[in-house]
């Protein structure tokens, strides 16, 4: 729990706003480099169904993929649904970052990318949205916010009540 507590700590300080250097704690590097490679999939997953899903298809698949390990857990009863929804809301934080930056280009795109690679600035331009790229990303991020806080508060819970449980004398 006190990894999971560290790691939505890092990203609600770390994501909060777009920076062109990314420097990020190693913990949070590694969490964001399996996004990444999650959210490239996407981008080819979602490639048969033409241009807008195939641009949205990383962010997508980046956060539909922690959201199906939460959904099956749920189903099995597992006490790691709750991990797999901090890390959903763990991942929309990510997505975040990414959306608010659509307006100021200043992240660095993975490969070197140019900045017409960015997926969210090509989303916005086309909706015509640009502008409000920053508060949509805002919004983005306390909804990832919220969900990440109410997973780490849901396990603390049932951490706290599983303890009492068992420590009750029969």
């Amino acid at each position: 729990m006190t990894v999971l507590l560290y790691i939505v700590w890092c990203a609600l300080y770390h994501f909060h706003a777009p920076d062109k250097d990314f420097d990020l704690p190693n913990l949070l590097w590694f969490t964001h480099l399996i996004l990444l490679y999650i959210h490239e999939a996407g981008h080819l997953i979602f490639s048969v169904f033409g241009r807008t899903l195939t641009i949205m298809g990383g962010s997508l698949m980046q956060v539909l993929a922690p959201l199906a390990w939460y959904v099956t857990a749920k189903y099995e009863g597992s006490s790691l649904s709750r991990t797999a929804l901090v890390f959903t809301g763990i991942s929309i934080i990510d997505v975040s970052v990414y959306i608010k930056d659509a307006g100021m280009l200043q992240l660095p795109l993975i490969g070197g990318l140019s900045k017409e690679h960015h997926d969210w600035a090509n989303l916005m331009n086309d909706w015509g949205m640009i502008e409000q790229s920053y508060a949509v990303g805002e919004l983005v991020y306390w909804l990832g916010a919220g969900l990440a806080l109410y997973g780490i508060a849901t396990g603390l819970r049932a951490a706290w009540n599983d303890r009492h449980l068992t420590a009750q004398p029969d």
